[in-house]
C-alpha cells in the first residue's frame, strides 16, 4: 500500500487527477496549461472535500498542529493528519481510493 504521506505533492496532484478524470499529461510545463494542485489550491481541492464529504478538524489539544481528515462511508473509515488541511484532506481520498487503485 502507498503511503501518501511519504509522497510528493506532484505526485499526489497527478493521482488524483487521474481518478477525477484530467489529463495531467497536457499540464504545464509540458502541455502548457496549468496543472491542479489539490494539496495547496482551495479552488481545486474543495470540490473533492465536498463530494467525498471529507471531515476536516483541528483538535484544541493538539502538539503537533496537524489537521485531521477523515472519510466515512459504508466502505470503512480512512483518516490522514498533516499540517496544511488540503494536503490532509488529499491523502485521506486517496486512501478512501486504495482498492481502484490497487484494481488498476
Amino acid at each position: 500500500m502507498i503511503d501518501w504521506s511519504e509522497e510528493h505533492d506532484s505526485d499526489i496532484n497527478r493521482t488524483i487527477a487521474e481518478l477525477t478524470g484530467e489529463n495531467p499529461d497536457k499540464w504545464y510545463p509540458y502541455g502548457g496549461m496549468k496543472g491542479k494542485d489539490y494539496c495547496n489550491n482551495p479552488a481545486d481541492a474543495w470540490p473533492i472535500i465536498c463530494n467525498y464529504r471529507i471531515n476536516l478538524r483541528f483538535p484544541a489539544d493538539n502538539p503537533g498542529q496537524q489537521w485531521i481528515a477523515c472519510i466515512t462511508t459504508p466502505a470503512g473509515e480512512w483518516l490522514a493528519y498533516n499540517t496544511c488541511p488540503l494536503r490532509a484532506a488529499m491523502e485521506c481520498f486517496l486512501l478512501s481510493q486504495m482498492p481502484m487503485l490497487q484494481g488498476a
